[in-house]
């Protein structure tokens, strides 16, 4: 019976070191494609956003706000887990970035921006340039994260 289970422990840690794989064995598109599938799942979270601010539902703002805090620390989490391509580091810290710059939005001007709204104060200002950092924010990383994209490709794609 101990060398059943003995002999089970060393086949879980064998099959968990080879399945977790490393960036080694993944082709290059592989790995690209992984880091763009979690960075581009903040899409979601902007259409969530988009839909309950346009319908002035602030307080359905303010879960979405909540739950895609949540998710970026998630994102991160994953990003950080899946390293580096064969020690280069360029691309996963482009989308590193850009998933900080996403959290930063999400924990500092959409709070910003639901209260204004919420609120009713008149704040034309103060709504504008909250508007204006995560339209900028946005517009920034996402071309951080394509230069690095295709400069992964250009170095790594045969």
């Amino acid at each position: 019976m101990k060398n059943l289970i003995a002999s089970g422990l060393s086949l879980i840690a064998m099959l968990l070191i080879v399945g977790c794989g490393s960036n080694e064995k993944r082709t290059p598109q592989e790995y690209n494609n992984e880091l763009m599938t979690i960075i581009n799942g903040n899409e979601q979270e902007i259409s969530k956003m988009n839909a309950a601010m346009t319908a002035s539902n602030y307080d359905q703002a303010t879960i979405v706000q909540k739950e895609w805090s949540a998710a970026v620390d998630r994102d991160i989490k994953k990003v950080d887990s899946i390293g580096a391509y064969k020690d280069d580091k360029q691309l996963q810290e482009a989308v590193l970035d850009g998933l900080k710059g996403y959290k930063k939005i999400v924990n500092e001007d959409y709070p910003k921006l639901i209260e204004i709204r919420k609120s009713n104060l008149t704040d034309p200002t103060g709504e504008q340039q909250a508007l204006e950092n995560i339209n900028a924010a946005f517009e920034n990383m996402a071309n951080k994260v394509n230069v690095a994209s295709d400069a992964f490709e250009a170095k790594h794609v045969k």
